[in-house]
C-alpha cells in the first residue's frame, strides 16, 4: 500500500517524469483513503466545527491528530452500518435540516455563508459536518439507544449518594434488621456476616459461625426514629442491599433495605430528568465504545498516523 500519493508531472522539454509530492496517506478503511490535507483540514475548523456539531467536536475539548482520525474512520464505519440497515442521510434531509437551523437563529442563505466565511468554514464542508452529526444522532437512537435502559432504581441511587451528605433530607426505610451476638464477630473480618447474609438471602443457609441470627422487620420507619448510627449506615446503603456490619450495643447488626424514599420527595422529582440524561449519556458512551472496538475488528485498517 502506498503511503504517499504522487502527482506526475511531465516538463515540457523534458525527457523524463518529475514526481512531486501531493498528498499523504494517513490511514485506509476497507479502500478508503484518508489523507493528510483532510486531517489538517479537520485540525483547522476545529473551533467551528464545536460549535456546528457539538455532538461529535465536544466544546472544550482539546483533540489530538490520532484522536481526529479516530473520528474519521468512526464516521466511516457509521455510514457503512446505517447503510447496510437500509438508512441513508441524503442530500434532501442535509438541506431540510439547515433550513430548519436558519430558521431557528433567524438567519437567511446569506447570513449563514457570512458566518461560515468569518469561521474560515466553506458551505460544502459545514453541509458534510451536519450529514455526518444527522448520521451520528441516527446511529444513536436506531442502534446504540435500543440496548439502552435506565431504571428508577438507578436514578434513585444516584441522586442518594449525591445527597447523602444533604442533612436538609429525611427518609423513610422499609428494612429488615440481621443481628447476632457481638461474641460471634469475634475473632472474624467483621465482613464477613454480610457476606453470610447475602448467601443466606440467595441459598437459605447460613454459616454455622452465626448460628443465632435474629431479625427484624420494620417497614414506613422514618429517620428520626432511628439510632444515628443506623442512619449513618442507611443513608449510605442504596436499594437492595444490605449495610455495612456494624456493632450496636452488644450486637453486630447489618439492615436489608428492602425500600428507600423521601420524605419530601419534591427534590427528587425536580433531579429526576437530569440524573436521567446522565446516566443515560453515561452508559450511551460506554456501550458506543464496546460497539466500535467489536465492529472495527470486522474492517481493514491500515493506520500511517
Amino acid at each position: 500500500m502506498l503511503k504517499y500519493i504522487l502527482l506526475i508531472v511531465l516538463g515540457a522539454g523534458h525527457a523524463f517524469a518529475q514526481d512531486k509530492l501531493l498528498d499523504k496517506i494517513v490511514a485506509v478503511i476497507n479502500g478508503k483513503v484518508f489523507t493528510l490535507s483532510e486531517l489538517k483540514r479537520i485540525e483547522k475548523t476545529i473551533d467551528a466545527r464545536k460549535e456546528i456539531s457539538p455532538f461529535l467536536y465536544t466544546p472544550g475539548k482539546t483533540f489530538t491528530e490520532i484522536e481526529l482520525l479516530n473520528l474519521m474512520i468512526k464516521s466511516y464505519v457509521v455510514r457503512d452500518k446505517l447503510s447496510q440497515q437500509g438508512y441513508i442521510v441524503g442530500d434532501d434531509s442535509v438541506e431540510s435540516r439547515i433550513r430548519m437551523t436558519e430558521e431557528k437563529l433567524g438567519l437567511n442563505r446569506d447570513s449563514l455563508l457570512e458566518f461560515l466565511k468569518a469561521k474560515g468554514v466553506s458551505y460544502e464542508e459545514y453541509f458534510e459536518v451536519i450529514r455526518e452529526a444527522m448520521e451520528f444522532n441516527l446511529f444513536t437512537t436506531r442502534i446504540i439507544a435500543p440496548l439502552v435502559t435506565v431504571t428508577e432504581q438507578e436514578i434513585k441511587n444516584e441522586f442518594y449518594k449525591r445527597s447523602s451528605d444533604n442533612r436538609a433530607l429525611s427518609f423513610k426505610y422499609n428494612v429488615v434488621d440481621f443481628s447476632v451476638p457481638g461474641s460471634q464477630a469475634k475473632g472474624k473480618d467483621i465482613k464477613t456476616f454480610k457476606q453470610a447474609l447475602k448467601d443466606y438471602q440467595v441459598s437459605g443457609r447460613l454459616s454455622l459461625g452465626y448460628s443465632d441470627l435474629e431479625s427484624s422487620s420494620f417497614d414506613e420507619i422514618k429517620e428520626d426514629a432511628l439510632a444515628p448510627a443506623i442512619v449513618k449506615a442507611l443513608s449510605q446503603t442504596p436499594e437492595g442491599e444490605f449495610t455495612e456490619p456494624f456493632m450496636l450495643g452488644d450486637r453486630l447488626h447489618s439492615f436489608y433495605v428492602k425500600n428507600k424514599d423521601l420524605v419530601e420527595s419534591q427534590a427528587y422529582l425536580k433531579s429526576r430528568a437530569k440524573l436521567e440524561d446522565e446516566i443515560y449519556n453515561e452508559k450511551t458512551g460506554a456501550l458506543s465504545s464496546n460497539w466500535f472496538e467489536r465492529e472495527l475488528s470486522n474492517y481493514f485498517i491500515k493506520n500511517y498516523l
